[in-house]
């Protein structure tokens, strides 16, 4: 029997079940039972209703009339829209960056781009702070929709990565090489081409993750 810590249940088994979604351990139809899924991962019921109705917001599961929630499938079309939207929200963020708010961030975007490098040269990925250095820029903004898109986004975000890491492991190093490269011209104030950078960034994770995907599902290698 699987057993998940008592601190953010939730959010734990949240990512759990969204995770055998995207690895399709759980199959499009599938009914997702509180009752049995509780016994399982050996927590109370509540928290398995929560992590549904998130899991229902990111329309990775659907109730319909008839009251059972079913797993809906997870497409290499719903990585290209995720990233599409992604480019939208992160393009508009830099564009609305002020020059201050740059000048006093900055550092602590650049201490991101260090921690990635120094992870990736002990043979980690770090997933959270990739995540930390968009989510800033994002933040940077100063737009509370934007950080909210963002926050809504995050989750599917981070497990799409977690679940494809060691298939794109071999592209690290370029991938912490195009963050150093969007944050440079962003602070040399080139935002054409920081927002430029950064959309050929999230068109190239979303091309590697679809392949990734396609790969686990068919049991395959990249």
């Amino acid at each position: 029997m699987m057993g998940i810590k008592k601190s953010h249940v939730s959010d734990q088994v949240l990512a759990y079940l969204r995770k055998k979604i995207m690895l399709q351990e759980l199959k499009e139809g599938d009914h997702l039972k509180e009752t049995e899924l509780s016994k399982e991962l050996n927590v109370s019921r509540g928290p398995v209703r929560e992590a549904i109705a998130k899991l229902e917001t990111e329309g990775l599961v659907d109730t319909p009339s008839n009251g059972r929630t079913v797993v809906v499938h997870f497409s290499t079309r719903d990585i290209k829209n995720l990233y599409d939207s992604r480019i939208l929200l992160e393009k508009q963020a830099l564009n609305q960056i002020e020059s201050s708010v740059l000048e006093e961030r900055k550092d602590q975007l650049f201490a991101y781009v260090k921690q990635m490098q120094n992870s990736f040269n002990k043979g980690v990925r770090d997933i959270h702070t990739d995540l930390a250095f968009h989510g800033l820029l994002v933040e940077m903004a100063n737009n509370k929709t934007l950080v909210q898109l963002w926050n809504s986004l995050q989750g599917i975000i981070h497990t799409l990565i977690d679940v494809t890491s060691e298939y794109v492991q071999m592209r690290q190093q370029e991938i912490i090489n195009q963050h150093s490269k969007i944050l440079n011209a962003l602070v040399n104030r080139d935002v054409e081409n920081a927002q430029e950078l950064l959309r050929q960034h999230l068109e190239e994770a979303s091309n590697y993750y679809t392949s990734a995907v396609e790969s686990i599902n068919k049991g395959g290698e990249i």
